[in-house]
């Protein structure tokens, strides 16, 4: 049953060229766990010179990127590179990494925002969250409400000027927080049955626009901190991250477990 699954997966839902098994996925070093937010440009093209000499791949910046981005507390939806750390922009970057002979990837959260932003200054109403109530924190970010089309439309702005400004290969999309406070300031009481469902279309349009104005993107999604991604996402997404959790043994079961359908 489960080769079934896989068989019906790879010939109906993946895109070209994913769906083919024999197409090698390429291999990537990501800067999280090297350098963490203590990162400068120097620390980067050292990382990436050794994974040159490695033979890896793509070179993919993580958390810590975009303006302010110090700590776990701020700045999750303003998508602009921190010229502290990035003097030249991620356009420099970008081109002294491929002159290694590395391709340029990055990370992004797109769905969250930090109560500490300038995103959340400008909209506070853009959050998840019910009236009257103290809307959740969970990992110091609040989740922004998807299910409208002008929270996507603002995303999608900020995604599209990073992804215009340098050839970048692949995009981790991650998701670190499980959703809390589904209620949307757009529907009245009685609809808010449908938040949950009109979230999850407004996850996939922002995916369908990554994918369809840059097809030649690799898009991973991360279920590593909100366990949450789903079979419709194999379509835009050929790859998921299925845990943070590196453990050996741990990682037989959670591998064991989602290979059972994906």
């Amino acid at each position: 049953m489960s080769r079934q699954f896989h068989t019906a997966i790879r010939r109906h839902l993946l895109r070209r060229p994913w769906a083919d098994p024999q197409t090698p996925r390429p291999v990537l070093i990501n800067s999280w766990e090297a350098c963490y937010f203590t990162f400068d440009e120097q620390r980067l093209l050292q990382l990436a010179r050794a994974a040159k000499q490695a033979d890896i791949d793509l070179f993919v910046l993580d958390d810590g990127w975009f303006q302010g981005r110090n700590d776990d507390s701020t700045s999750l939806g303003d998508w602009v590179a921190d010229p502290t750390r990035l003097p030249e922009g991620l356009q420099g970057l970008c081109k002294k990494i491929n002159d290694i002979g590395l391709d340029f990837c990055l990370w992004v959260e797109p769905e969250a925002i930090s109560p500490d932003s300038d995103l959340y200054r400008t909209h506070p109403d853009w959050t998840l969250q019910i009236p009257h109530r103290e809307t959740v924190a969970i990992r110091r970010q609040y989740t922004l409400d998807f299910s409208r089309l002008e929270v996507v439309d603002g995303i999608w702005a900020q995604l599209q000027a990073v992804l215009d400004s340098c050839p970048i290969r692949y995009l981790k999309w991650d998701m670190n927080r499980s959703l809390a406070n589904v209620y949307s300031a757009a529907l009245p009481a009685a609809r808010q049955g449908e938040v949950y469902h009109r979230y999850v279309l407004g996850v996939y349009e922002l995916q369908r626009r990554l994918t369809e104005a840059y097809p030649d993107l690799l898009l991973e999604n991360c279920a590593g901190g909100g366990a949450r991604f789903d079979c419709g996402m194999l379509y835009f997404s050929p790859q998921i991250w299925c845990s943070d959790n590196t453990d050996a043994r741990a990682r037989m079961s959670i591998q064991y477990g989602t290979g059972l359908f994906y």
